[in-house]
């Protein structure tokens, strides 16, 4: 049980040597995970900015959608509009007429 001391300090000084290798190698994980995290947000409020503007695109094109005219409305239109011509065209013709 009782083994020479100095080995015994051979033996932890290799352990703590390993220890430290350890933990540098994991400071180092860390420190590129922070990194690839850092990256990963800022990928993500870039996808939230474009999802947001994506959204407000679609509702835009909702409403736009439900305020044009159908084909039937947009016909009944330019009938009443090429109506109207005509009757002030009757009207001018009219003035015309009377000087």
């Amino acid at each position: 049980m009782a083994k020479d001391p100095a080995e015994q300090l051979n033996r932890i000084g290799h352990k703590a040597e390993l220890l430290v290798t350890r933990y540098s190698l994991m400071k180092q994980e860390n420190k590129r995970l922070r990194a690839e995290l850092a990256e990963r947000d800022a990928e993500i409020m870039a996808l939230k900015g474009s999802l947001e503007h994506l959204r407000l695109e679609v509702e835009h094109l909702r409403i736009s959608s439900a305020i044009a005219p159908d084909t039937a409305t947009l016909a009944d239109t330019r009938a009443f509009i090429a109506n109207l011509v005509r009757e002030i065209d009757a009207c001018v013709d009219d003035l015309i007429r009377d000087v």
